[in-house]
């Protein structure tokens, strides 16, 4: 297996005599020769990142990755160097002391590496933060994939140990695995509780508040633990129950199939009653995961409520303020209406009604037919002594030619315009 995990990691012209060579040998200080310095820096430092990647184990050792990069008798005398750019695993522990204070103790009180120190430089261990920042990504797409979404709805509460158990293959380690929570830890993405039986449970931060371990999430963990058990408890029944159906079909003491009929039905009545425990169990995680959510709906109405007071305060809106603008509106609306009623009723001259003007015109007329029969009654004699007498009865009839004339123009004019 190890020879199998290597052949991911190491470069295709590893086993190449000629082009290992130069790698293979002592750097000397870059001042000498900076270049064959910088390239067999770069080679190792490479080399190691992705064997820590591949291994699962960012924690090495000069004595590890010398036999890790063993080329049949020789050993990369490169290395020494090359670990100098990492992280003594001792640097670490003191800037992550507070931290270690009381989650390293508890959780890997048989490692002894989190408490001693060491005196060879052979023997010292450093951590690739890089490899531990990508297992850190790995082992939070592991939750999101097979805890997170949890149908109880506290997927964000898991068991250390069921933990570890699923990020074998990411974290080979449990010294790794811890140093991997820690980063988590630092990046607000987990922290570590214990249950009311020692055991260590791990919460994930499922919202934007700092992740807490409170009282509730170690009831979570214990009301799962009975449920785990209950869930054991009926597979035992089951396969009992089915070795009594077995059993019964093929007895032929009649007294036996009885007493095996009879435990038949005591198992399914246990398995009955199990089931009804474990539904109850898991009624009251829905309820603890439906108060929570319940929670963080109260607080965005909280927050909307508050956003939306403030914005109107902000913009000097409140209710007074918006009942007199509304009756502003009104009373400009009514004069409005006012003012469109008087352009409305538009100014008409007076006028004679039309019949009236008919029977005028006809009064007119009828005179004016009149008029010539009175002037020819009368004699067209001329008496030479007087002057000669006009024609038009002192101009009468040319007055009433005229206002006839006047008055149909008028009434044209009045029809035209209706």
């Amino acid at each position: 297996m190890p020879e199998l995990r290597s052949q991911k990691y190491l470069p295709s012209f590893w086993h190449d005599d000629s082009a290992m060579q130069g790698y293979m040998s002592v750097i000397k200080a870059r001042a000498v020769n900076p270049i064959d310095y910088d390239r067999k820096i770069r080679f190792w430092t490479n080399l190691i990142s992705s064997s820590c990647e591949v291994e699962g184990n960012a924690i090495v050792s000069v004595d590890v990755l010398k036999r890790r990069f063993r080329r049949g008798d020789q050993l990369p005398s490169s290395i020494p160097v090359v670990c100098g750019v990492l992280m003594p695993l001792s640097k670490w522990q003191e800037q992550h002391s507070s931290w270690m204070g009381w989650s390293f103790q508890q959780l890997s009180k048989t490692s002894e590496w989190l408490f001693g120190t060491s005196k060879s430089i052979s023997t010292e261990r450093y951590i690739h933060l890089q490899t531990i920042k990508i297992q850190a990504d790995e082992l939070m797409k592991l939750y999101n994939k097979e805890f997170h979404s949890e149908v109880d709805g506290t997927g964000s509460i898991v068991e250390y140990s069921t933990f570890y158990d699923s990020a074998k293959d990411i974290v080979r380690t449990k010294e790794n695995f811890d140093i991997v929570l820690a980063h988590l830890s630092d990046r607000g993405d987990v922290t570590i509780g214990q249950g009311r039986n020692g055991e260590q449970i791990l919460k994930f931060r499922d919202s934007e508040e700092p992740v807490r371990f409170t009282e509730a999430d170690a009831s979570v963990h214990d009301i799962r633990r009975a449920m785990t058990k209950i869930e054991k408890d009926i597979t035992v029944l089951e396969r009992k129950a089915e070795k009594c159906e077995f059993y019964f079909k093929v007895v032929l003491d009649k007294t036996k199939a009885a007493n095996l009929l009879r435990q038949k039905k005591h198992v399914q009545k246990d398995i009955s009653d199990k089931d009804s425990q474990y539904q109850r169990l898991l009624t009251m995680l829905q309820q603890l995961a439906a108060t929570k959510h319940n929670k963080e709906i109260l607080d965005a109405y909280k927050a909307g409520t508050a956003a939306f007071r403030a914005n109107l305060s902000r913009q000097g809106m409140t209710v007074e303020k918006i009942d007199e603008m509304m009756d502003d509106v009104a009373n400009s609306i009514d004069e409005y209406r006012e003012i469109e009623e008087a352009i409305g009723h538009a100014f008409v001259p007076k006028q004679n009604d039309d019949e009236d003007l008919e029977k005028e015109l006809d009064e007119l007329i009828s005179k004016q037919k009149d008029s010539p029969a009175i002037s020819n009654g009368t004699s067209n004699k001329v008496l030479p002594s007087l002057p000669e007498v006009p024609s038009n009865t002192l101009g009468y009839n040319d007055f009433e030619d005229e206002d006839a004339l006047s008055l149909q123009k008028r009434l044209e004019r009045l029809r035209s315009a209706t």
